[in-house]
């Protein structure tokens, strides 16, 4: 080892452990003495990526590539930093020559696995996900990416789903430290009384996160007080206090920066939790301090998509249109909880009315579908070019932040091309900052296209908040029944079909008829805000929910 290796190796120990000013001194020191160390010039170029200057990333590392082309290291980590920057083709590209050159990298695979996924490729990216895991069977990243993106897939069944979730489960559960669990409180006089006030704890690994934060900033405010003791767990990686309206809502907010989920579940334990409803089971790594049992009733909620696949999540709540029969039980480990309503989204403060219809002042519909890219499967396409085709002159609105990057604009083009569709009948917008600006262009929009199988959640809400009914194809699997959940709690039921042909034809009658479209677009918000976007009524039987399952918790 040379001194110029063992000085890099210095500065990324300080790089790693977050002193990124001390590294980016020590590489800059290095290139001063040798400006063509492809070694220091890349990590230099992860620093940057790391401090979120993404256009200096990829130019010092892809200066790296070009003095050292067969590094793969240094392909995987610019693929990292094209994705980071919403740049997928990109990413896929840097990831795939990474691959070329050492076919066992696991960051090139993960990195391309992410990059497929971004645009829309989804069984590829499963493929590659698999490729990962077998590489790395631990890594916690690549589990949580791979068990998301398989409700995406159209080939993947509900068996498919449970098998995975639970093959993930049951690693966790071996890997888990073989303890015995006790909590403080359980030998205290009236500890098992099923009428008392409980100790509610609702764990939010990701108070960053806008959705996490609307799902439950409803449902933490209208909790009975008397009834209920809310406990709020969370970690932000800007500050150690949670967003004001989680902290006003909370009876008690601990943070759990730093702390590992064994360390966050004997917290709860200590802090004498009866109940821990869980909101952020949709990543698997959020999962597993369920698996440490940190309390004596454990339950997934309002913001997942699939079972947990552990065997200590006690229940999980759905409502009767999302798990509408008994068999499906069997692809959860959890006991289900059907309320009248799955979940429930924060209504918006600052937002523009929705607005005339706009086919009634053009005369030309217009779909939309403001939904991840990543949903824009091939079959989607394929049925929303045929709706194109069958409503005439009619056009498609797609709006994400994956559309800033042209190249993704051209090649959503060109799919939709091979289905015959012109590119006039294609409208593309960006990301928008300001929530009311983001809002707004659903003035532009007559009716929303749900995709399929996994369909929209968070772009649901919004739609119809804005006065635009999503036309749903409900499929078999957790998130292919929300909007049809939504459609139905809305007395709205033929916006939900069971058939690619059916969704067409009714896309095609729902177009027609402009003065329904008028009338919905006027009521549909009044409509939302007495049913699913009532928080009152939705806590109200979530806690009924709690204390039935305290009760057979104290029964047993």
């Amino acid at each position: 080892m040379n001194d110029l290796t063992a000085i890099l190796e210095a500065a990324l120990t300080h790089q790693q452990e977050g002193r990124l000013d001390q590294a980016e001194t020590i590489y800059r020191k290095v290139l001063k003495i040798d400006p063509s160390d492809s070694s220091a010039i890349h990590l230099l170029g992860t620093l940057m990526q790391r401090r979120g200057n993404f256009d200096e990333a990829i130019s010092l590392i892809g200066k790296a590539i070009l003095l050292s082309p067969k590094v793969a290291d240094y392909h995987a980590n610019i693929a990292a930093v094209y994705l980071a920057a919403g740049r997928p083709l990109e990413a896929a590209s840097h990831a795939k020559t990474a691959l070329k050159i050492d076919a066992d990298n696991f960051d090139a695979a993960y990195n391309l696995g992410n990059a497929l996924f971004a645009l829309g490729d989804v069984a590829a990216s499963v493929k590659m996900f698999q490729r990962s895991l077998e590489l790395d069977p631990a890594n916690q990243a690549c589990w949580t990416n791979y068990l998301f993106t398989l409700n995406f897939s159209p080939d993947a069944t509900p068996a498919d789903i449970w098998q995975a979730n639970r093959l993930w489960g049951e690693g966790i559960e071996e890997a888990r430290e073989g303890a015995e669990v006790s909590f403080a409180t359980t030998g205290k006089p009236g500890y098992a009384d099923p009428d008392r006030q409980l100790n509610l704890a609702y764990f939010l690994p990701e108070l960053d996160q806008h959705v996490t934060t609307r799902f439950i900033e409803p449902v933490l405010s209208a909790h009975d007080r008397e009834q209920f003791s809310v406990f709020v767990y969370g970690d932000r990686t800007d500050a150690r206090s949670p967003p004001s309206a989680i902290g006003d809502s909370a009876d008690h907010w601990i943070d759990t920066h730093g702390l590992s989920d064994r360390d966050i579940a004997r917290q709860m334990r200590g802090d004498g939790i009866d109940v821990l409803a869980h909101p952020c089971t949709f990543k698997a790594r959020y999962r597993t301090v369920l698996a440490h049992r940190a309390a004596p009733v454990q339950i997934a909620c309002t913001n997942l998509v699939s079972t947990t696949g552990l065997e200590d999540t006690d229940y999980l709540i759905t409502d009767g249109f999302i798990s509408p029969d008994r068999e499906g039980e069997a692809y959860f480990t959890e006991q289900l909880i059907r309320l009248t309503g799955f979940n429930i989204y924060k209504s918006f403060d600052a937002e523009p009315e929705p607005g005339p219809l706009p086919a009634a002042e053009s005369g030309l519909v217009t779909f939309g579908s403001f939904n991840n890219i990543a949903k824009l499967t091939g079959r989607v396409v394929a049925v929303w070019s045929e709706i194109l085709t069958a409503v005439e002159g009619s056009r498609l609105l797609l709006k994400n932040g994956a559309f800033d990057d042209v190249s993704v604009r051209h090649r959503t083009t060109e799919r939709f091309f091979d289905q015959g569709i012109a590119a006039d009948r294609l409208l593309f917008e960006g990301f928008t900052q300001d929530p009311a600006g983001y809002l707004s262009a659903y003035q532009r929009v007559d009716i929303s296209l749900d995709p399929f199988p996994f369909g929209g959640g968070t772009t649901s809400y919004e739609a119809i908040w804005m006065g635009v009914p999503v036309l749903t194809l409900a499929g078999d699997t957790f998130m292919g029944r929300l909007s049809g959940s939504l459609m139905h709690r809305l007395d709205l039921p033929e916006f939900v079909v069971d058939s690619k042909a059916d969704y067409i034809a009714a896309a095609r009658l729902l177009a027609s008829d402009v003065d329904r479209l008028g009338e919905i677009r006027c009521s549909l918000r009044h409509q939302a805000q007495a049913t699913i976007f009532n928080a009152e009524r939705h806590v109200a039987e979530l806690e009924a929910a709690y204390r039935d399952a305290w009760l057979a918790f104290c029964e047993t």
